[in-house]
């Protein structure tokens, strides 16, 4: 009876074992042919355990799709069939979690594991990253480092994020110091982390000591400091390091080239922005669609629209953000036909291409077409807000037209921003134009009940009073 017991036992082993590899099978035929869901929906339904590699493999393919439902069975049939599963798997579970979103189910799996290394602590502070929960992020370092538990360069890449995000100089200085500390001096990495940290916590002198002891900074770190200077307000210095960049022979980003052509647009420095555009030519990022974006932004607000019409026109450059900019561009120069014909033209309009045009027939007084555009507006426009409000009742207040202005004061309760003080204003200007005094005194008067505020004034700039 023994032996029997025996055998039957290894021959219900070898079985198993044929199963798993015949199911294995089945898996990553669903996984090459994208079904994820089929391939998971095999595994849960079996009680053995797979390969540590499948599993690996099945948590990344989550992780990619954003797939939360088929983390979890994939967790779930992992720890039904493998009860103590290596420290690894549970890593790559908490990875998966984090990359869709769904932290309480990683900070789970974390307190109820046995065993933690590195890479548990490193997964869960980048899931609380990815869930833009930077101050937990911090919690868990320091809560790492309370432990004894040796950080690495994706850890205190993480942690300098965290503190990016939360604007933590104080912390930001500790981290550096133990990055230097820890030998990690020369880790263009971290190095460029740290350029970036004290970037966003507006301290620009020791960021560019920093970017300026990097002995050679990669294109990253250039792009970092580019920005960073961008956002500080010096446009000026982020034009310079772009240029200086170049120089450097490093191959700039797209993004690089975007952030340069920003700091363009905002000094109306179109003689540097078409210096750009030739580099950009040179070295054969004109095709870019981010690139080609801020290009026709930079021209239209230098006012070039000529230059921004052939960037325009250029095969890959036609989105909706440019199509946007174009329309906005001939709408508030007075070109108001060849606007209205790019409009016509869109595949795909927003709040912003509407309103682009309409404030072009405003500002140039255009009511009979601004009217017939307000009305195609509230046929076809999915989507309106505070500014074409505002605009379409200054198309009432021109043409005296006072009750569809009563109409757009309506849907200006039903949309519930009465409150707004641009609104009330244009409210009252547009009455006011249209000479009915009496709905002015009435609006005014709950203007001032509902606010207590300052008094409010017509666009002619006459302050009404009661």
């Amino acid at each position: 009876m023994a032996g029997g017991s025996i055998l039957g036992g290894l021959l219900s082993n070898k079985t198993r074992y044929t199963d798993v590899k015949a199911l294995t099978r089945q898996i990553l035929t669903h996984l090459k042919a994208n079904r994820l869901k089929e391939a998971v929906s095999i595994l849960f339904a079996s009680p053995d355990c797979f390969s540590y590699s499948l599993y690996a493999h099945l948590f990344q393919l989550c992780s990619s799709n954003l797939d939360i439902i088929e983390a979890r069975k994939v967790e779930s049939q992992l720890f039904g069939a493998c009860p103590t599963p290596p420290t690894f798997l549970s890593n790559r579970a908490i990875e998966a979690f984090g990359k869709c979103g769904c932290l309480p189910d990683a900070n789970e799996l974390f307190d109820e594991m046995p065993l933690r290394d590195g890479g548990s602590w490193n997964a869960m502070i980048k899931a609380c990253l990815q869930c833009e929960s930077s101050e937990k992020a911090l919690s868990f370092f320091q809560g790492m480092h309370k432990e004894g538990v040796c950080a690495n360069e994706v850890t205190f890449a993480s942690a300098l994020g965290a503190c990016g995000d939360v604007l933590e100089l104080c912390l930001s200085r500790q981290l550096h110091g133990l990055v230097v500390k820890y030998g990690f001096r020369g880790n263009v990495i971290l190095e460029s982390s740290l350029v970036d940290v004290y970037g966003k916590c507006e301290t620009m002198s020791e960021s560019r000591r920093i970017f300026d002891e990097i002995e050679s900074p990669n294109n990253v770190t250039w792009n970092i400091i580019v920005r960073r200077y961008l956002e500080m307000g010096n446009k000026n210095e982020a034009v310079i390091m772009f240029f200086k960049m170049f120089r450097a022979e490093v191959r700039p980003l797209s993004y690089t080239f975007s952030n340069a052509l920003v700091a363009c647009s905002d000094m109306r420095a179109v003689k540097v922005g078409m210096q750009i555009h030739g580099v950009a030519i040179k070295i054969k990022f004109d095709e870019e669609e981010v690139v080609l974006g801020s290009l026709i932004d930079m021209y239209v607000k230098c006012g070039n629209i000529e230059s921004a019409r052939r960037v325009f026109d250029l095969p890959g450059s036609r989105d909706l953000i440019s199509w946007t900019s174009m329309v906005s561009a001939y709408a508030m120069s007075g070109r108001l036909r060849e606007a209205r014909e790019l409009f016509d033209e869109m595949s795909e309009r927003n709040v912003i291409s509407w309103n682009a045009l309409l404030a072009g027939y405003t500002r140039f007084l255009q009511w009979k077409e601004a009217s017939e555009f307000v009305y195609l507006m509230g046929r076809t426009a999915e989507n309106i807000n505070r500014i074409t409000f505002q605009l379409m009742l200054n198309v009432c207040g021109g043409l005296s037209d006072v009750d569809t202005g009563r109409q757009i004061h309506g849907s200006i309760y039903r949309h519930g921003l009465s409150s707004n003080i641009v609104i009330g204003n244009a409210l009252l200007d547009m009455y006011v134009k249209c000479g009915n005094l009496r709905s002015a005194a009435v609006w005014l008067r709950q203007m001032k009940q509902s606010r207590g505020a300052a008094r409010p004034m017509n666009s002619s700039g006459i302050i009404v009073s009661e």
